[in-house]
């Protein structure tokens, strides 16, 4: 004899308990199938974002003092043909010393030969540029301004 608590079993003809029990089989199989879909396509997006953010153009900046005296002023850097130059200011150059500075863009916007400028102003508007160009895919350039 077949106990049955919940009383379906008795109502219930064998072919129907065989296609309830498909029924059942597929969906979990369906649902499954659905949750790996959606975990692969998560972690495609989130190597997509990654491989987003390391793709930038680094510059970096090297300002010397060969001066006694510390310096106040401030940097820009251009890329060629781009209207957003990126600047820091307020910054203080400390005597006999060199003061390093990273700049970033994206590296959709500095293929490689494009050009770029940097500057310096400090003290009462003096002015040291220097210009370059993005020269090797995926490494910084790396560019030194002298203050006297």
């Amino acid at each position: 004899m077949k106990l049955c608590f919940d009383g379906i079993a008795i109502r219930q003809s064998p072919s129907n308990r065989n296609t309830n029990k498909r029924l059942r089989i597929n969906s979990l199989c369906v649902c499954t199938l659905l949750i790996l879909i959606g975990s692969i396509a998560i972690f495609w997006g989130i190597k997509d974002v990654n491989a987003q953010s390391s793709s930038s153009f680094k510059i970096v900046v090297l300002v010397q003092n060969t001066g006694n005296l510390d310096e106040h002023g401030a940097l820009h850097v251009a890329i060629d043909g781009s209207r957003n130059p990126q600047t820091l200011s307020g910054i203080i150059f400390p005597g006999l010393q060199t003061s390093s500075f990273t700049f970033e863009f994206p590296s959709a916007e500095v293929p490689v030969g494009k050009g770029f400028t940097a500057e310096v102003i400090y003290g009462d508007d003096d002015i040291k540029r220097v210009s370059g160009a993005n020269s090797v895919a995926n490494a910084p350039e790396t560019v030194t301004l002298l203050i006297p």
